[in-house]
């Protein structure tokens, strides 16, 4: 199936929604960092957990998600546009097996940053405490808490055994409250994703016919006032990175002199790899001569 990203409403219940199959995009971040099965089930859903609160965005808006945490697992990185495009890390993409998730895996209390920006520009920032041991769980505590949206997530991943196509699926759905819902029915809503019958619709393709009404019914159980569904699809989501040649000439020229005379001595090419994609890019002796004798751009 093809990635998909949906946002709307249900209409009746002043309750927000959006949704991403991002089986494709999940599959080329992980194998791009050559995840184990637990960081790629990790990387996978938070990655569409970004991509989920990036779709409800004003139009240009990108969001950049930063978990911190003091186990094994160190951060997660995941940036986001309104317009799809997603691109995604994990440190280390190796996490082996622990058999304590709290303590081995995820450590004690974290920390999740959420930057919003618009051409470059932040236009506003949070950051939460994280205790959750769920990238996705603690994304929709973060909003919850730091911007005080009532937000419930719920994202789903499966593998195949084959190293080059490794995500048969991933999917998730998240729902926020808007001015003047019932919390009380918001809460028991958001209790409903935990649900098997909901859980199990999410780990199926969407494109069975009546899916979105299906899973809706799962959610709204027998909820007075719910009368449909408001649609809107978004632009499909995909891995795309923003590094290019320039951008890594640019972290060249910001070496201290000490290391570009090292660089002159050894006479070798310099290699820079983007942490994002993997990306890795050689620059000659020459280009990084021109670099440094480039003047700053004001």
């Amino acid at each position: 199936m093809n990635d998909l990203l949906y946002k709307g409403h249900f209409k009746g219940l002043d309750i927000a929604f959006a949704y991403a199959a991002t089986t494709r995009s999940a599959n080329e971040a992980i194998v791009r960092h050559d995840c184990d099965p637990a960081a790629a089930h990790i990387l996978g859903r938070a990655m569409t957990g970004a991509l989920l609160a990036a779709a409800v965005l004003p139009e240009g808006r990108r969001l950049n998600a930063r978990w911190k945490y003091h186990g094994a697992l160190r951060a997660i990185v995941a940036d986001a546009g309104q317009d799809g495009t997603v691109r995604s890390l994990i440190s280390p993409p190796q996490l082996g097996l622990h058999d304590d998730v709290h303590d081995e895996l995820y450590g004690e209390v974290g920390e999740l940053q959420v930057i919003v920006s618009r051409d470059g520009i932040i236009e506003n920032t949070g950051t939460t405490p994280i205790s959750l041991h769920d990238a996705v769980n603690d994304l929709a505590y973060h909003y919850c808490i730091s911007d005080q949206v009532e937000t419930g997530m719920s994202v789903l991943i499966g593998f195949n055994p084959d190293p080059e196509n490794p995500v048969q699926l991933c999917q998730g759905w998240m729902i926020q409250a808007l001015p003047n819902t019932d919390l009380e029915r918001f809460d028991r809503i958001r209790r409903r994703m935990d649900d098997s019958v909901f859980r199990d619709l999410l780990g199926h393709d969407s494109d069975a016919d009546g899916y979105f009404e299906q899973i809706a019914k799962a959610l709204m159980g027998d909820e007075p006032g719910y009368e449909g569904l408001h649609v809107e699809t978004c632009p499909a989501p995909k891995f795309q990175c923003t590094c290019n040649r320039d951008k890594m000439t640019a972290v060249v020229r910001s070496l201290p002199i000490p290391d570009r005379m090292e660089i002159v001595k050894k006479g070798e090419n310099v290699g820079i790899q983007c942490q994002f994609c993997n990306e890795r890019y050689e620059l000659t002796i020459d280009e990084c001569i021109v670099a440094w004798n480039q003047k700053p751009t004001p």
